[in-house]
């Protein structure tokens, strides 16, 4: 305070034409100096603009963004695996209706073959039987040709067309009977092993999709409970950073008024 008081003294005064009348000299005051302002002494600290809220739904918006991202994308797989099994069941159906298809036109043409085998059999009993009454109603005429070579080959045309007859009506009968019922157990055994794949089929379907929806609802609930851990988290992280704020407010302002004591006892 001595020094204050030393740097602020008047200078001094200079005799002038005044009356010589002594004047008793007065020291001026010390001039007081501004108190430090309580800002400078306390700690600089950039309040935000704006008020930071309590709870931040962004981390939870997109967490349930991708949750939901991920549900929309697991339920087109189920619907694309829906759509496979039934593209199962439809080509086959499709590959029994053309596999009845093909043993229908065996079955018909067999059938066909045995109404050919057996005309050609009629008319080549027809023509052997012909011969037959030209050779009786010339038999004095045709001893003579017994001695010809060419005879025998004649006999033997006439006696391959009968075996010929014989042979095309069992064909006939082998097409017409045979065939044609092995065909219909054929076409039973079909229809009956499609039923049973199809009964088959259908059943591992209905396994395949409990299995889905079951997946489904435990992904949903999985999401679910995930979801809720995240807000939770995030509620958490936001309590302990406000509660951090309020301590280092509670702190600024404990400064700022043992530095206004400080300055008061000064």
């Amino acid at each position: 305070m001595a020094t204050s008081e030393a740097s602020f003294k008047s200078p001094p005064m200079t005799p002038t034409s005044a009356p010589s009348s002594p004047q008793p000299t007065t020291s001026p005051l010390p001039l007081a100096l501004p108190p430090p302002s309580t800002a400078s002494l306390t700690p600089t600290t950039s309040s935000p603009s704006t008020p930071s809220p309590f709870y931040d739904d962004k981390p939870i918006e997109k967490c349930y963004k991708k949750e939901k991202q991920i549900l929309f994308e697991f339920d087109q797989t189920v619907k694309e695996i829906r759509l496979q099994l039934n593209d199962q069941l439809k080509y086959l159906e499709q590959r029994i209706e053309t596999q009845l298809a093909i043993l229908a036109e065996i079955q018909e043409y067999f059938r066909r073959r045995a109404d050919v085998e057996l005309d050609y059999a009629k008319n080549l009993d027809n023509l052997h039987k012909q011969i037959g009454q030209r050779h009786r109603a010339q038999k004095a005429r045709r001893e003579t040709w017994s001695s010809q070579s060419i005879t025998k080959l004649w006999d033997t045309v006439v006696q391959d067309t009968r075996m010929h007859v014989k042979y095309h009506t069992i064909m006939s009968d082998v097409c017409g009977k045979y065939m044609f019922d092995k065909f219909n157990e054929i076409v039973e055994d079909t229809r009956r092993m499609f039923t049973k794949c199809k009964a088959v089929g259908l059943a591992s379907h209905e396994d395949i999709y409990k299995v889905l929806n079951e997946l489904k609802s435990t992904m949903a609930t999985y999401h679910q409970y995930q979801s809720e851990s995240k807000q939770a988290e995030q509620k958490l992280r936001n309590i302990q950073q406000q509660m951090a704020k309020i301590k280092n407010v509670k702190k600024q302002k404990a400064m700022s008024k043992r530095v206004e004591k400080v300055i008061s006892q000064s």
